[in-house]
């Protein structure tokens, strides 16, 4: 093999959508959801999508997801088209969505027994990693007997445990108080940086994917279209304390004026 094909596999996103356009249509109008969106997820990288709700970002997790397609545009997974194509992700929504007759090991599995890999060295492997998310003791406890911190736990090792390459995460902890969502960004970035699964995440916080993100793209309103692009320039591992530190503060009111800007442009449209 020559060393630039070599390096050309290297290059290859470990996912990369490219000039998706999505129109949704009833009866008496279209609405325009989607406009030209590409972007790439590097192998081993965390990137994050920031947007106004309602803008469409669950519309391209569901094109990524293959659970409707694109009048344009298409989705790669390792540079091999996948569009309209299911079961190339790992998906973790926005609420749990654990069985509430399966015990927390048994929801953690799940995904691994669907791909047909669910033996006793997964049950090992799993083991291991409730221990790390501080689920150690509560493998036989059913969902309801967990707080709302601790079964979202248990989904995101759900995720991180399934086959696929790529995890795509909806606003993950939307859902939770302000104190144990800052935990859980904490206990994610220790998660990630151990296992550094490819991550494409949706969030309304700023703070949370300059915490967590490699690059974070910027949506537009709806039809959302590419504002910008962020390559996050604060090394790893991050700490709380980044979050003080006066670039950190900086690049965060950059991006809250991009976007408060592009408000503003749509209101004014609208009048």
């Amino acid at each position: 093999m020559s060393e630039e094909s070599t390096l050309e596999e290297l290059t290859v996103p470990a996912m990369e959508v490219r000039q998706i356009h999505k129109t949704f249509r009833d009866r008496r109008r279209e609405v325009p959801v989607l406009r030209n969106i590409s972007l790439r997820v590097p192998a081993g990288e965390f990137v994050s999508i920031i947007g106004p709700s309602g803008c469409g970002k669950s519309t391209l997790f569901h094109i990524i997801g293959g659970l409707t397609s694109p009048e344009q545009g298409e989705v790669l997974l390792q540079g091999r088209p996948v569009t309209g194509q299911r079961g190339h992700i790992s998906y973790v929504p926005q609420q749990p969505a654990l069985f509430p007759w399966r015990t927390i090991e048994d929801n953690v599995v799940l995904a691994q027994e669907i791909a047909g890999a669910g033996g006793q060295s997964s049950r090992t492997e799993i083991q291991h990693w409730l221990e790390k998310a501080g689920l150690g003791g509560f493998e036989r406890a059913y969902p309801h007997m967990l707080s709302g911190g601790m079964q979202q736990r248990a989904s995101f090792l759900r995720g991180l445990l399934a086959p696929q390459e790529v995890m795509c995460l909806d606003e993950p902890f939307s859902a939770l108080d302000a104190l144990t969502r800052s935990e859980m960004q904490r206990w994610l970035v220790d998660i990630w940086e151990e296992n550094k699964r490819s991550v494409l995440m949706i969030t309304h916080s700023i703070e949370e994917a300059l915490m967590l993100s490699d690059t974070v793209y910027l949506f537009t309103n709806r039809p959302a279209s590419i504002l910008h692009a962020i390559q996050v320039p604060f090394p790893r591992p991050r700490r709380d304390e980044i979050t003080e530190d006066p670039d950190f503060i900086r690049l965060k009111r950059e991006i809250a004026s991009m976007m408060a800007e592009e408000q503003r442009k749509t209101a004014a449209g609208g009048v």
